[in-house]
């Protein structure tokens, strides 16, 4: 009876304890896995964007409106003459021959300013000087001008260029005259693009060649310049520009014929092919703006002709018996007054002493004299007397 009792009891602590050591039944509330929802936060839509940096353009020249152009400077560049007083230049120029000066056509630049050009135009570099030639001259050919013709162009430096020039229009008249007119305008860096204007009215009817001067001021390395449109307008409704034509040309012949006993004739002609080149005109010929003067190496006197307007430039003087030195002066260019050609005796001559010439009484010298030595080409190494003031050059 004890021994079941005993067991009974074991049963008992056993049930009671595995009761209070029991998990929870499948009815019980279980906590729940947190899961990961994916909220989906809207991204902000791309909205294109309008440019804000906008291309800052360069100003720009504005082209002359169509008029009637008598004369375009720029299409004509090379049917000019171009030179520095003292060498011919090519047209267009060479970039790595640029000491003599340059001249180019183009249809597009910098001006100073950052202006950018897209017009018809030239850009030119005057010579520097020091014995090669002074300044730039661009000689057109021969037009005749009516009343209302007028010249226009703009003028400035190119780009960077720290330019100290003046811009000139000047011209020769039909005999070669040279003008070195008071159409002029200094301009430096930094003064802008200038527009400028000159009334051609005055020279109505006359047949003459425009020049195109640029003087450098004050030997500016680099002066490059630029002439924006350069032209000629003639006013609507004026009759076309007729062709220049020349008269038949007599050459005169020097005379040898017998004259009073005390006194001589010398004569002969100016060889103008070494002369400075605005003395010859490709249309023209040779500037007949030349004066021959006879000076007696015994007694300082001296006698004068002009040239003939010709081609072949004779010359005669009559003057006593004596010994003579011959010299001719021609028109000079800017602050040169005049040039000098020289009788050596020989042709070519260049920087040769002057040849005493015995004019004997009754009679001209058997030779012939040929002034062909001129100093302005050849440096002015020889002795050349200086111009009476007295005497003018025509």
């Amino acid at each position: 009876m004890k021994k079941h009792l005993l067991k009974y009891f074991i049963a008992f602590f056993m049930l009671a304890f595995l009761s209070a050591c029991s998990v929870p039944s499948s009815e019980a509330e279980i906590p729940a896995t947190p899961t990961l929802t994916e909220t989906l936060v809207p991204f902000p839509s791309l909205v294109p964007l309008e440019a804000t940096i906008t291309a800052t353009s360069v100003p720009a020249y504005e082209v002359a409106v169509a008029e009637n152009i008598a004369l375009d400077f720029v299409a004509s560049a090379c049917d000019a003459v171009w030179s520095n007083n003292a060498y011919y230049l090519p047209c267009p120029g060479h970039l790595e021959e640029i000491g003599q000066g340059y001249v180019e056509y183009t249809d597009h630049t910098v001006a100073e300013g950052m202006l950018s050009v897209e017009a018809p135009m030239l850009i030119t570099l005057p010579g520097q000087g020091n014995g090669n030639g002074v300044g730039l001259f661009g000689r057109y050919p021969t037009m005749v001008i009516q009343a209302g013709d007028t010249f226009r162009a703009a003028i400035g430096c190119q780009g960077d260029s720290l330019c100290d020039n003046e811009f000139a229009l000047e011209y020769f008249d039909a005999s070669g005259k040279y003008f070195d007119t008071d159409w002029s305008w200094y301009h430096k860096a930094g003064d802008g693009l200038e527009e400028i204007s000159v009334d051609l009215s005055p020279l109505t009817g006359q047949t003459i060649s425009l020049t195109l001067v640029a003087r450098d001021q004050n030997g500016t390395s680099g002066n490059w310049l630029v002439w924006i449109q350069p032209r000629v307008v003639r006013a609507s409704g004026a009759s076309p520009t007729p062709e220049p034509t020349s008269a038949p040309v007599i050459l005169p012949t020097p005379t040898k014929e017998a004259v009073a006993p005390s006194q001589a004739v010398i004569g002969g002609r100016v060889d103008s092919s070494s002369a400075p080149p605005y003395l010859n005109d490709p249309v023209l010929g040779p500037s007949p703006s030349i004066v021959v003067v006879a000076f007696n190496v015994d007694t300082g006197e001296y006698w004068h002709a002009p040239v003939s307007p010709t081609a072949h430039l004779y010359f005669q003087v009559d003057l006593p018996a004596g010994k003579y030195q011959v010299v001719a002066y021609a028109i000079g260019v800017g602050d040169v007054p005049y040039v000098t050609g020289g009788y050596t005796g020989a042709v070519p001559s260049c920087g040769q002493e002057l040849k005493i010439v015995d004019a004997l009484p009754g009679t001209m010298p058997a030779e012939e004299i040929v002034i062909a030595d001129w100093n302005w080409t050849c440096g002015g190494t020889a002795y050349r007397p200086e111009k009476p003031s007295d005497v003018s050059i025509p």
